[in-house]
């Protein structure tokens, strides 16, 4: 047994010395390809993930082998140091990278040890004429053994250098919330599996759209990491990350001419009105707060609470006018007075730095729903309000009595544009949504209308407060029937309701319809007595006053698809529609399908 032991680590001590051997030919070898992070958005490139390549020329079949191979072997740390370096050489070589962000990747095991070479990794951003703040450590959940109290003071030391930290892999192992609550990391990146058909996967989307929430609320930003189909994105953009990474924004590259400012097939489409108007609301509600940098001194930061009394937090900024959170006058008032005039070490304590006053602060943009901004200030504890950014640039800052003023003013005007029974949107935003229809021609459109057949026999016989409840069924199974990515629901008035589909199949459209008929005909049965129930038919007067059979309550639905690039005037849009209801209440089926032609 004792001579097996030794042949082995006889074996070990070979292979490290033919690795420590090659070791500099290994890093010779070694080079990176960078792939974009673009702005959810805008499609801005937000920054670059270094990525490893050629690992299988130092003896390892993928980067994480030969990670773990260096830890194995005794010299992970230096390793990384160097590839770092590596990394930065690689991105300092992008032109347009001014501004942008580097993403590089951490083990993170035995960091802070003593004479660890990756605490000195600020001396290698200075020597190369970059900054701190342009950089972002990731650190992932897979070793949470790695994160030791040493190695989370090693964590602090590098923040407070002024590098940006990213929890990566959030979603694979158990302990990520415990790691993202003592990390307090300025990015969170999603886990691939909860990206994977996250477009028809309800639950996956739940998580992101939750973790999303969380971290917004935490002051992180959210990274979407390796999306690959348009579906995929525009189900991450409605859960709420920030940043988007993968195949679908663009494959790692290597030579500097393939880098881009932005690319175009991840921008989102312009808002509509009444988000521009709420965007508005926010933008006039916000604070014009003094601001201070990261890396100002004590006294900077006591010179600018005695000129600005008023002020109780003071937002923090980095070089690029990013936030990096809050100072609150209270932390300064409990430091100030913990040592007396004469006290030598709280005079020497002013020349400190003020970073370590900083507190994460809830963070959204702009563009961020009023509703979204309510659930992120309340889910926060003893927060003052929301930085809001735009395009990742503090823009101001939003207080509690602000945020309140925006949502009242909101459901006001809700309430003024909807119909007072199912609280549907009403004419006007369903004008509003026909009209953009018309005018806007990059996908097909589909524009539907439904109302009852025999209705007015139903309201004779049962009274119209039983009438209201069949209207309020069928506005209730119109919300259920007619949601996601880009549709819309309104109730015209009485019996007449409208539902409209962008960017979506005709086929697929019709038979979401046909469901939402045969739902509303087997649910309204229950509104009739036994008899009539019985008979699938009630006898009553029609509008010329003459008694006959009327079928039990169903709907008409008329079908208008708009094929993509066509534009066509409304008046004519309207005749159409008219006609097609028509058509729809004299088939068989109750249901009429129309193809414009252009």
């Amino acid at each position: 047994m004792s001579a097996n032991r030794h042949s082995v680590q006889q074996a070990d001590l070979e292979s490290t010395d033919v690795l420590f051997r090659t070791r500099d030919e290994m890093l010779s070898v070694l080079d990176f390809a960078l792939q974009p992070i673009a702005d959810i958005g805008t499609g801005v490139v937000y920054g670059y993930e270094a990525q490893v390549r050629n690992a299988e020329f130092g003896h390892a079949p993928s980067p994480g082998d030969l990670i773990r191979q260096a830890h194995a072997l005794g010299f992970l740390a230096q390793l990384e140091t160097e590839l770092f370096r590596k990394a930065l050489l690689r991105f300092q070589d992008l032109r347009i990278a001014q501004g942008t962000k580097l993403y590089f990747k951490l083990d993170g095991r035995n960091l802070g040890e003593e004479g660890d070479p990756r605490l000195g990794l600020g001396e290698i951003v200075s020597e190369l004429g970059l900054s701190t703040n342009q950089i972002c450590l990731e650190f992932s959940e897979r070793h949470q053994e790695a994160f030791t109290d040493l190695a989370h003071h090693a964590l602090n030391d590098l923040r407070q250098l002024g590098f940006l930290i990213t929890l990566d892999d959030f979603g694979r192992g158990s302990s990520e919330l415990r790691l993202l609550h003592d990390m307090s990391p300025d990015y969170v990146k999603i886990d691939r599996f909860f990206l994977n058909d996250i477009d028809s996967d309800a639950r996956r989307k739940l998580f992101v759209t939750t973790v999303a929430n969380l971290a917004h609320v935490l002051g992180s930003r959210v990274i979407a990491e390796g999306v690959e189909t348009e579906q995929e994105f525009k189900a991450c953009r409605e859960a709420g990350c920030d940043l988007i990474q993968g195949q679908f924004v663009a494959k790692p590259f290597q030579k500097a001419a393939h880098a881009k400012l932005f690319y175009e097939h991840v921008r989102a489409p312009g808002i509509g009105r009444k988000r521009r108007e709420e965007q508005d609301r926010i933008r006039n509600e916000l604070l014009n707060l003094p601001t201070i940098q990261f890396n100002a001194s004590m006294n900077e930061l006591l010179d600018m609470v005695v000129h600005n009394q008023d002020s109780s937090v003071i937002p923090v900024l980095d070089a690029n006018n990013e936030p990096r959170g809050l100072i609150h006058e209270r932390d300064l008032k409990a430091y100030l007075y913990s040592g007396g005039p004469d006290d030598d070490d709280a005079k020497a304590a002013l020349d400190f730095p003020l970073r370590s006053f900083v507190r994460a602060c809830p963070i959204a943009d702009i563009d961020s729903n009023a509703d979204m901004l309510l659930v992120t200030f309340a889910s926060s504890i003893n927060s003052d309000g929301i930085i809001i950014t735009e395009n990742f640039r503090y823009c101001g800052f939003l207080s509690a009595t602000s945020l309140l003023k925006i949502i009242h003013a909101k459901r006001l005007q809700e309430a003024q544009d909807q119909n007072p029974l199912t609280r549907l949107p009403g004419n006007g935003a369903i004008t509003k949504f026909i009209s953009d229809c018309a005018r806007k021609s990059t996908h097909d459109r589909h524009l539907c209308y439904m109302d009852f057949d025999n209705f007015k026999p139903f309201n004779d016989t049962y009274g119209y407060r039983q009438g209201d409840r069949a209207i309020i069924l069928f506005g209730e199974l119109v919300q259920r029937h007619v949601s996601g990515t880009d549709t819309f629901h309104g109730h015209l008035g009485g019996d007449d309701f409208f539902a409209g589909f962008m960017n979506a199949d005709q086929t697929d459209v019709a038979a979401r319809m046909l469901a939402l008929k045969r739902a509303f005909q087997v649910d309204v049965e229950s509104f009739y007595d036994a008899e009539h129930r019985a008979q699938g038919f009630m006898v009553a007067q029609d509008r010329f006053g003459t008694t006959r059979q009327f079928p039990l309550l169903q709907c008409s639905i008329s079908i208008l698809t708009l094929p993509k690039g066509l534009r066509i005037p409304p008046n004519k849009l309207n005749t159409e529609i008219i006609a097609l209801k028509r058509a729809a209440k004299r088939s068989d089926d109750g249901l009429a399908v129309k193809f414009l032609a252009a």
